[in-house]
C-alpha cells in the first residue's frame, strides 16, 4: 500500500475504520503528507470510534498537511445520538483510479510483522489493478458525499457488495444466503468474531445437511472477550448439525473470507457478525475466479493445520463471562 501511493501521480482515497497514531500511522502519515507536496488530491475518510477520534483526532489533524482533506464519520451528536452506534468500518485505498486494496487491514502496527512482531494478527487483503477499479472508487466518492451505499450491480467477474443498499436493507445477508444455498461442494468461513442471525446460521447448517463440507476458522484467543462468549455457543449448534469448526491458535485471526466450490471467493471488511451485517457500513467483493479461490483455499487449509477442532469439551478463554452470556444475547445486536 506505502509503494503504491509512493507512486502515485494523481491521486490517494484512503478509508479505514482504525488508523492508528503508532509506528504504522505514521508511516502512512508521511508518506500521505510527502504525496500532497506533490499536489496530489487526497482525501481521507475515518471511522470516529475506530480511529479515537476524541482522543487523537486534533493530534492527526496537526499532523497532516494541510491540502489533505479529512472527514470524520459519525462523530458524537447530541443532535443524532443514534447515529453513533453505527461505524464506517470499510477498509479501503484507491490509488490513481488504476490499482485498489481492501480487506480486513486496519492502518495500526497489530497487522505488522516489523512492528508488532510474530503476534501480529492474520489478516487477509487483496490488491486490484486495471479499469475495474473505478468502479470501487464510485462507492468511495458516493460515501465521501454521505449519498448512502448505492449498490451498482454486479460485473463480469467481480460482485462488489454494500451491506446495507436503498432497495435491499440487508443486501449482504441475502447475497451470502444465496451463494450458501447454491454451494455444492464446500464452503469454507474465516471470520474474528461469529455472531451471526438465525438466516445465515440456518443456511449454514441446511448446507452441512445436504453434503456440503462446510468449516468455520475462528480465533481461539478472541480480542473482544463477550463476542467470544457469545460466539462460543454458535460453535456447539453447528458442531451438531455436522459443521467443522477450527480455533485458530498461534495468533488472533483477523481475515473476512469465505470460498465456496472452489470458484467463487469473498473478501472485504464484514465479519459474521450483527454489527456488520445490519448496523455498520461494510464493503466486500465476491470473485468468479477458480485461480483466486484455489489460492484462498490453500491459505484456508493452511490455516486449519495450525488450529485445532472445537468439540463439546473445548475450553475457551471465557470462564469470567459465562454471568453475563444471557444479556450479551439480548444486547448482541448491539455489540
Amino acid at each position: 500500500m506505502l509503494n503504491a501511493m509512493n507512486d502515485a501521480t494523481t491521486e490517494i482515497l484512503l478509508e479505514s475504520y482504525i488508523f492508528a497514531l503508532d509506528s504504522v500511522g505514521a508511516r502512512f502519515i508521511e508518506m500521505l503528507n510527502h504525496k500532497a507536496k506533490q499536489g496530489l488530491k487526497i482525501k481521507l475518510h475515518l471511522d470516529a470510534v475506530g480511529s479515537q477520534f476524541i482522543k487523537m483526532g486534533p493530534s492527526l489533524k496537526k499532523q497532516l498537511d494541510e491540502r489533505i482533506q479529512l472527514k470524520w464519520f459519525h462523530r458524537w451528536s447530541w443532535r443524532r445520538p443514534w447515529q453513533f452506534n453505527i461505524r464506517d468500518h470499510r477498509k479501503l485505498l484507491i490509488v490513481d483510479s488504476n490499482q485498489v486494496f481492501l480487506g480486513g487491514f486496519n492502518i495500526h502496527k497489530q497487522s505488522s510483522l516489523i512492528y508488532f512482531g510474530d503476534l501480529r494478527w492474520r489478516d487477509s487483503h487483496i490488491k486490484i489493478e486495471g479499469e475495474i477499479v473505478e468502479h470501487f472508487r464510485r462507492y468511495f466518492i458516493t460515501f465521501w458525499h454521505k449519498r448512502g451505499q448505492h449498490y451498482l450491480g454486479p460485473l463480469e467477474k467481480i460482485d462488489l457488495v454494500p451491506n446495507l443498499s436503498f432497495r435491499c436493507r440487508y443486501l449482504l445477508r441475502c447475497k451470502l444466503k444465496s451463494h450458501i444455498d447454491k454451494a455444492q461442494s464446500n464452503i469454507f468461513c474465516t471470520t474474528p468474531y461469529f455472531v451471526p442471525d438465525e438466516f445465515v446460521i440456518k443456511a449454514l447448517i441446511e448446507a452441512a445437511k445436504r453434503g456440503v463440507d462446510v468449516r468455520l476458522l475462528v480465533p481461539f484467543e478472541s480480542d473482544h472477550a463477550l463476542v467470544n462468549a457469545l460466539a462460543n455457543r454458535y460453535y456447539f449448534r453447528l458442531i451438531e448439525s455436522g459443521i467443522k469448526v477450527f480455533a485458530y491458535l498461534p495468533r488472533m485471526i483477523h481475515a473476512k473470507t469465505i470460498i465456496i466450490d472452489s470458484r467463487t471467493a469473498m473478501i472485504g471488511s464484514a465479519n459474521l457478525d450483527y454489527r456488520s451485517l445490519f448496523i455498520n457500513y461494510e464493503l466486500v467483493c465476491f470473485f468468479h475466479s477458480k485461480s483466486l479461490a484455489l489460492s484462498m483455499t490453500k491459505a484456508f487449509l493452511n490455516d486449519c493445520q495450525q488450529s485445532m477442532i472445537v468439540t463439546r469439551k473445548t475450553k475457551f478463554k471465557i470462564t469470567k463471562w459465562w454471568l453475563l452470556r444471557p444479556l450479551a444475547a439480548l444486547l448482541k445486536h448491539w455489540i
